[in-house]
């Protein structure tokens, strides 16, 4: 194939020390920085996506960072104290392609981090292609589900049975769009280039199985956008903060009239 012969002759600098340690170095920076500033600076950004934009910005190093940037993070956000700073987020995070970006971006960090476990033990283990396909699809989807979206759908004021379906119904669907852009990946790009599926010892497994995350992110987005529009997931937005504050701050009001 013309794409796969492209492919071998471009990529070959990704298994190189070079790029791979640079690749990570920039990430494991930027996954600190991160981390700081929504601890210190973006406060309003929600606790799930607090923990996972750190792992996307570690694999995706400066795409992840520029991402966080223009989808998570608003430039004056550091002005802001208490509920403005509530309000301006939940202003910046209204255009629904933003609601998507952060969508995805919790769905491929959690996912993610969990293919990525499994990917060490399947190689460690020897197992086949298809054995580690869904091997991985099954951890990263339990990751995915129990850590991160269960998390976000209890935050919504959801019971946990409650949240427990909703999280893996969401779950269920982003998933198969990340592990389709991940397989091909695996499947076809990385053996054109390296020969082989390489091992967790090597630059060329963390380099593209970065790629592959990246590409399962690109992947998943249209998906995501259906399930930010139908209701399934909810982006970053705060709505349900703002709601909840007016409501307490309105009982407040009616205990001392």
């Amino acid at each position: 194939m013309d794409f796969l012969r492209f492919v071998a002759d471009t990529l070959p600098f990704m298994a190189e020390p070079w790029f791979a340690i640079g690749w990570y170095a920039l990430g494991l920076l930027g996954a600190i920085w991160v981390a700081y500033d929504g601890l210190a600076v973006n406060t309003p950004l929600n606790p799930p996506l607090k923990a996972v934009w750190p792992i996307i910005v570690l694999f995706f190093s400066v795409i992840g960072i520029a991402l966080y940037w223009i989808a998570s993070r608003p430039a004056d956000i550091g002005r802001y104290e208490g509920k403005a700073a509530l309000e301006r987020f939940t202003e910046f995070s209204q255009p629904e392609w933003r609601k998507t970006v952060a969508a995805a971006t919790h769905c491929v960090g959690g996912d993610g981090l969990g293919i990525m476990t499994a990917m060490v033990g399947a190689r460690l283990m020897g197992f086949t292609f298809w054995q580690e396909f869904w091997f991985e699809y099954l951890v990263g989807y339990l990751f995915g589900w129990f850590i991160f979206q269960t998390w976000a759908m209890r935050l919504h004021g959801n019971g946990w049975l409650m949240s427990i379906w909703m999280g893996g119904r969401a779950e269920f669907f982003s998933m198969i769009t990340v592990m389709l852009g991940m397989g091909l990946v695996m499947r076809f790009v990385t053996p054109a280039v390296v020969g082989e599926q390489p091992m967790p010892d090597t630059y060329a497994f963390w380099t593209f199985g970065a790629l592959g995350l990246l590409v399962g992110f690109v992947f998943t987005l249209p998906m995501n956008w259906v399930l930010v529009r139908i209701g399934w997931k909810h982006g970053q937005g705060r709505d349900h903060m703002l709601k909840m504050m007016e409501e307490k701050r309105h009982g407040m009001r009616e205990a001392h009239a």
